[in-house]
């Protein structure tokens, strides 16, 4: 067993048995799972242990060396999703989270296992049933954003978002003289007519990456709704812009623009949304927040490039991204006419 799957086995066990008051208890069958917001692992309780806690079960904990804050706040995500618990909206059963230092030194959640497959892990699967299954998840979206956020705002930890400061945020991305000045391209236009059109919009619980590979599935329904790292309380058609982005693929080139396949294209995922979400939906915002979600992923994609080339932060999926960024601005001003 490699030394730091020893080390968290160890820090697991002496969770469980704290939480469990369960002198017996032990973690066992850790496994490392996927993530850049903190190191995660799969692991294995005994139902047998005292509590009533048992089965395969995820830790999160937040990295090292970085502020506990955003996308590492993992408590901040505990909170988010136990708030959501029992709603229309299926998450990951939490355990137990805190900040407490003999167990980690940082903080940690332990959440339920959720047993389900996302649509990019059945290739193979029928059309027809894959569009049903992606039906599911626009319409958990939908879902999502009827929710009433005001007796959950302390999840949250805040007021809703303006999208003025999610723009000035971006700003500090922007003007940046470092950034590839081809790849940014028409980028400050489309800054500049989002802004001037930025509209007044329905508020509410905001997933901020809802996408179909962060949709869990199970016997035809969604089984979790995962990855709440940049979940904010703001504009809820940022979600319905931003999985529209990623199933338009005028807004890519190249090898990326075979990525974005989907069984539902964005007018389709717009239509099935409007029908489900029960109360009105602008279409005129639609487009406004499919342009920004261009305009947003575009600039963090030039940020994330001029990254890699200063050696900073080395990915070189970046340099296949980028080829793109011109794309996404220029369909993005398509959109604002």
């Amino acid at each position: 067993m490699p030394e730091m799957t020893q080390q968290t086995q160890a820090q697991l066990t002496a969770l469980v048995r704290a939480k469990t008051g369960d002198p017996g208890a032990s973690a066992r069958d850790i496994s490392p799972l996927p993530g850049h917001a903190g190191f995660g692992y799969s692991f294995f309780l005994d139902r047998t242990t005292r509590g009533g806690v048992g089965g395969k079960l995820v830790l999160r904990v937040a990295p090292e060396g970085t502020r506990v804050a955003g996308p590492a706040d993992v408590v901040r995500q505990a909170k988010i999703m136990e708030s959501l618990a029992g709603s229309e909206v299926p998450v990951p059963p939490i355990i137990w989270y805190g900040d407490e230092a003999e167990f980690f030194g940082r903080p940690y959640f332990v959440a339920g296992f959720v047993d389900g497959f996302r649509l990019v892990d059945v290739p193979k699967m029928p059309r027809d049933e894959q569009q049903k299954l992606a039906q599911a998840g626009v319409e958990t979206l939908a879902a999502l954003h009827r929710i009433d956020w005001r007796p959950r705002r302390a999840a949250w930890g805040g007021d809703p978002s303006p999208l003025t400061g999610e723009m000035q945020r971006l700003d500090h991305l922007l003007d940046r003289p470092t950034l590839d000045p081809s790849k940014v391209a028409r980028a400050p236009e489309l800054r500049e007519k989002l802004r001037a059109s930025i509209p007044d919009a329905r508020i509410g619980i905001v997933h901020g990456d809802f996408q179909f590979s962060n949709v869990m599935f199970k016997d035809g329904r969604v089984a979790a709704v995962i990855d709440w790292e940049i979940s904010l309380l703001g504009p809820t058609l940022l979600d319905l812009g931003w999985i529209c982005f990623f199933a338009d693929p005028r807004s890519f080139v190249g090898k990326s623009a075979q990525g974005t396949a989907s069984v539902l294209n964005a007018d389709e995922i717009v239509e099935i949304y409007s029908a489900a979400a029960g109360f009105p939906v602008d279409i005129d915002q639609v487009r406004w927040f499919r342009a920004f979600a261009g305009y947003r992923f575009g600039i963090i994609t030039c940020f994330n490039l001029m990254l890699h080339r200063r050696g900073k932060r080395d990915d070189p999926h970046w340099e296949e991204i980028a080829e793109s960024a011109p794309t996404m601005f220029e369909h993005g001003l398509e959109l604002l006419g």
